[in-house]
C-alpha cells in the first residue's frame, strides 16, 4: 500500500517558490516517497532528527514519516547553502525551534486517512 504525501504550508509555499520546471520534477520524483519513503530517503542529525530528507539533484525534500497512518508529511523542500539565511535545514531547524510547525503537523496528520 503506498503512502500518501501532504504537505504542511511551509512546504506547500516551499514548492511554489520553485521554479515551474524545477516543481514538476520534484513532483514526479516524490512519487518514490509514495512507495518507500524510508528506503530512498536518509535520517537527519541533531536537531532534526525525527525527520529524513529526500536528496532531488540539488534540492532537499525534508520531511516527517508516520508509518501507523502510512503517510508522509513533507515540512520543506529547497537547496543546501553555504549562505545561512539561504539554507533549507537552516529554516526547518527555525520552524521546529520556535514551534511553528507544531500545528501545521496537526492539521496535515488530520488530513490522512487510516490504512484500512
Amino acid at each position: 500500500m503506498p503512502y500518501t504525501l501532504k504537505f504542511t504550508g511551509e512546504g506547500r509555499a516551499d514548492v511554489r517558490a520553485l521554479p515551474r520546471e524545477v516543481r514538476n520534477w520534484i513532483r514526479k520524483e516524490l512519487h518514490k516517497l509514495e512507495a518507500d519513503p524510508r528506503g530512498c530517503s536518509s535520517e537527519l542529525r541533531e536537531p532534526l532528527e525525527q525527520y529524513r530528507k529526500f536528496e532531488c539533484g540539488e534540492y532537499r525534500v525534508l520531511f516527517m514519516v508516520f508509518d501507523d497512518l502510512m503517510a508522509v508529511s513533507i515540512a520543506a523542500i529547497g537547496k543546501h547553502d553555504s549562505d545561512v539565511s539561504k539554507d533549507v535545514y537552516r529554516k526547518l531547524e527555525t520552524l521546529v525551534r520556535e514551534g511553528k510547525l507544531a500545528e501545521q503537523y496537526l492539521i496535515s496528520v488530520r488530513q490522512f486517512t487510516p490504512p484500512r
